[in-house]
């Protein structure tokens, strides 16, 4: 090759290289999700599944915020001014019976952790001996929730006194004897009180014949519509993070402590471990975040029961399988479920 042959290659490839570095890379989708209450050990796999990058792999740049003031997570994904919730059921039936066009393309936790906490030294063993007590509570519905466990009792709403706290009050409540009980979650409050030197004793209302879904996953309706391919890159990004944070528990919850740092790494790795038990149920044995109209059904006649809902929503209005079922991830952690999170 003569030297002015060498120079044109030279410059054709450098040419050809300029070319390519001046090529935009693709350009990432923006998404927001809103999680349910100040990040704690049931967030863990969202935040240590954004640190390993599973989202980012999804072509996602995500954006987990703490909930919105006056529970209006339900109102800025309905509306399309964010993407994503981790919702409570009851706030999403209460907020779809009013007419925001949420669906559900995923359920987290396919059996209601909500119990009845008692302090051992109160003495409350059964539910008839909850005659009497003052019950600490937050959520929406709690009276319609507790029906079947107070007639086990042979008790009625009239036999306890509700006592309406600010969420986050309701473990010093309980520890100072201000109430007799608290109503909140099986492996949160619990343990929480436990840890802090109160044994307890947890009636869940699940024992009682309660079916209720847990958390969930939603969006609107427009984004599926309009996007689905983002829908559904969003829910395997979520199942990779299940996947991973299965195995990988308290590094998972690091990544939660470093927004909130007063939550106790131990405490929180226990609390989602206790999560990952609940996951190992019947209705995932397909596929992981399977709902089905049945315990939709369920779950929105506990919610009427109140008498708070607009207008009572149909179980198939509620939620779509379309993405879990598309996916193999869905499938494979329906199967690593099935052993203890590490």
């Amino acid at each position: 090759m003569t030297r002015i042959h060498f120079y044109r290659h030279l410059i054709g490839a450098c040419a050809w290289l300029t070319l390519v570095w001046s090529v935009p890379a693709a350009a990432m989708d923006k998404v927001v999700m809103r999680i349910n209450f100040s990040a704690w050990g049931m967030h863990a796999q969202y935040y240590g599944g954004k640190a390993q990058g599973f989202y980012e792999k999804e072509g996602i740049d995500l954006e987990i915020r703490p909930p919105a003031a006056g529970q209006q997570n339900e109102v800025l994904i309905g509306t399309g001014k964010e993407q994503f919730g981790v919702g409570n059921i009851d706030s999403f039936v209460k907020a779809k019976s009013s007419g925001l066009p949420i669906v559900s393309v995923m359920m987290d936790q396919p059996d209601n952790p909500f119990a009845v906490v008692t302090l051992v030294k109160g003495g409350i063993d059964t539910p008839a001996k909850m005659k009497g007590m003052k019950l600490a509570w937050f959520q929406t519905n709690v009276p319609a929730m507790i029906d079947p466990m107070l007639k086990a009792g042979n008790l009625g709403r009239k036999d306890i006194e509700f006592v309406s706290v600010a969420r986050g009050s309701e473990v010093q409540m309980l520890a100072a004897g201000q109430v007799d009980a608290l109503f909140g979650f099986s492996y949160g409050q619990a343990l929480t009180l436990e840890s802090k030197g109160f044994p307890v004793r947890v009636f869940p209302i699940r024992d009682y014949g309660v079916r209720l879904y847990g958390t969930h996953i939603y969006t609107n309706e427009d984004l599926i519509k309009k996007n689905p391919d983002l829908v559904k890159r969003f829910v395997r990004a979520t199942l990779k993070s299940l996947i991973w944070t299965h195995g990988n528990v308290e590094e998972a919850m690091k990544e939660v402590v470093k927004v909130s740092p007063d939550r106790d790494l131990k405490l929180e790795s226990r609390k989602l471990r206790m999560i990952y038990d609940i996951y190992n149920n019947g209705d995932y044995a397909p596929r992981f975040g399977l709902m089905t109209n049945d315990k939709w059904a369920s779950t929105i006649d506990i919610m009427a029961t109140a008498g708070d809902l607009a207008k009572k929503p149909t179980p198939q209005s509620m939620y779509t399988n379309q993405f879990v079922e598309a996916l193999d991830e869905a499938k494979a952690l329906a199967s690593l479920i099935k052993q203890p999170a590490k």
